[in-house]
């Protein structure tokens, strides 16, 4: 983009967004910050051109490549314990402040870039949620959290991952007064835990990872995937219209992307020992290469 061009859309970036609520299974709804069409184009191409070239901590496993619920998921099958936190609005907390240590510590940026590329990717003086940079710089922020929180895991044999305000440990046993050894490390990162969210569940529990089975492999929960199995079976022998009908669909491009789904959690499944190998297995040592 020409200079001038790109310093006039930095100036104007704050006005270029819409906020809509997301209804979720929780009593309040997400809002959403989603910019519009040509920042969003603009920031999509920041994130892979330069912000992708330093890796985030290898316990996170979301929105990088290759990464996913499924690579965070099979870190903790067959765990006699799993335990997950959350973190408290995770991206409303990454403020400026943080965002700019980011790209001061892991970029060398400075100076009139920097202050562009900060209009560009905050507003309203935090990461917006909608934004496609921030999950990335989100999990540059919070690196050092990771960092100390697979320390901790380490300390106990534990096992570590996280999804973006997702945290997961597992192992054979759980230390006590553990929740506030991580709740610690949490504020010390600059961050807090919504405590009315953390899950214990032992070896004969449903033990749940971002939504996904852990207790013997990878596996979409039962009722779904007996729902899927209903709906493949009511378009051999009913058609398309009957199946949509009753899975509760809008379109079949909505249930392809829940077969799809499947599919690649039934294939993460399979290759659960390769994910390892694309990352360092103990995290990177200090800051990330660049």
């Amino acid at each position: 983009m020409n200079e001038d061009r790109l310093t006039q859309l930095a100036g104007e970036a704050e006005k270029l967004y819409e906020r809509f609520p997301l209804k979720t299974r929780r009593r309040r709804p997400r809002w959403i910050e989603a910019p519009k069409p040509f920042l969003k184009l603009v920031q999509r191409r920041l994130l892979d051109r330069l912000l992708y070239e330093v890796p985030p901590h290898s316990a996170a496993h979301g929105f990088y490549p290759e990464l996913s619920i499924v690579t965070n998921a099979q870190t903790h099958v067959r765990s006699d314990w799993v335990i997950s936190f959350d973190l408290k609005d995770f991206f409303p907390t990454t403020d400026a402040g943080k965002v700019k240590q980011v790209l001061s510590k892991y970029y060398a940026l400075e100076g009139k870039t920097l202050d562009t590329i900060l209009r560009l990717t905050c507003r309203g003086g935090s990461l917006p949620q909608g934004a496609p940079t921030s999950p990335h710089l989100a999990n540059l922020a919070f690196f050092d959290g990771d960092e100390l929180l697979t320390e901790l895991a380490s300390k106990y044999n534990l096992s570590y991952t996280r999804y973006a305000d997702d945290m997961t440990f597992s192992g054979n046993e759980l230390p006590p007064e553990f929740d506030d050894q991580v709740r610690q490390i949490v504020h010390l990162a600059g961050y807090r835990l919504a405590g009315e969210k953390t899950k214990r569940m032992g070896r004969h529990q449903c033990q749940k990872v971002t939504g996904l089975v852990v207790n013997e492999g990878v596996r979409l929960p039962r009722n779904q995937r007996r729902r899927l199995r209903a709906i493949r079976r009511d378009i051999e022998t009913k058609g398309i219209e009957s199946a949509l009908a009753r899975g509760g669909f809008d379109s079949f491009c909505e249930l392809k992307g829940h077969l799809a789904f499947e599919r690649m959690v039934g294939e993460g499944n399979q290759a659960s020992r390769g994910f390892q190998n694309l990352r360092p297995k103990n995290g990177w040592a200090g800051q990330p290469p660049k």
